[in-house]
């Protein structure tokens, strides 16, 4: 065998190797790539469900707020009919001036 078909062939060696190694590195990348993709996804899955969670408790003390709010309203003009009466014409004042203003 001469030095120029010995050379050939551990070129040709080398060059499969270098394929193999090289397949072998990109089926890693993408069996990563879907490990990570995974993880992603399941992070996100939790994320929504915190913020649901999150959001609806907001929601609740939104809603409990508004309606504290709402039977104090009531309350008092119950109490000062006329007092609430006034504050109310005030506050159209308030927000016709503001609105005029913004014209």
């Amino acid at each position: 065998m001469s030095i120029t078909s010995q050379v050939t062939n551990k070129v040709q060696e080398a060059q499969e190797a270098v394929a193999k190694a090289s397949a072998n590195a990109a089926a890693k990348a993408a069996s990563m790539a879907d490990d990570v993709s995974a993880k992603v996804d399941e992070t996100m899955e939790r994320a929504e469900a915190t913020v649901g969670e999150q959001s609806r408790q907001i929601a609740e003390k939104a809603k409990s707020t508004g309606e504290g709010l709402k039977t104090t309203i009531e309350g008092v003009v119950r109490e000062q009919p006329v007092t609430a009466l006034l504050l109310a014409v005030a506050g159209g004042f308030l927000v016709g001036a503001m609105w005029k203003g913004r014209s």
